[in-house]
């Protein structure tokens, strides 16, 4: 289970296009799409580099007017989903 703690990071071998602001990703190894709407897409964007989950979710509260303990609700259950799909790997 991914926790505030953990320094997560994209994984490497995604092929992405920005469409309006959304991102279209494309899993070579296992041949799908995936869709990340807007905020997603700003996720992503911080994962590029590694990037401890508190930190991610402190910057995203500065950037969007929600409860903190929302954001992170929703980024920690985006990374889950994301670590299912091997599209970010965990750092220890």
């Amino acid at each position: 289970m991914i926790t505030r703690s953990h320094t997560v990071s994209t994984c490497d071998g995604l092929l992405s296009a920005e469409i309006n602001g959304e991102l279209v990703m494309m899993d070579m190894k296992a041949g799908r799409y995936i869709y990340l709407d807007r905020i997603g897409s700003v996720i992503w964007s911080e994962l590029e580099r590694p990037c401890v989950v508190a930190d991610l979710c402190r910057s995203l509260a500065e950037r969007y007017a929600a409860p903190a303990q929302e954001i992170e609700r929703d980024v920690l259950d985006l990374l889950e989903h994301m670590k299912r799909n091997d599209l970010i790997q965990l750092h220890y």
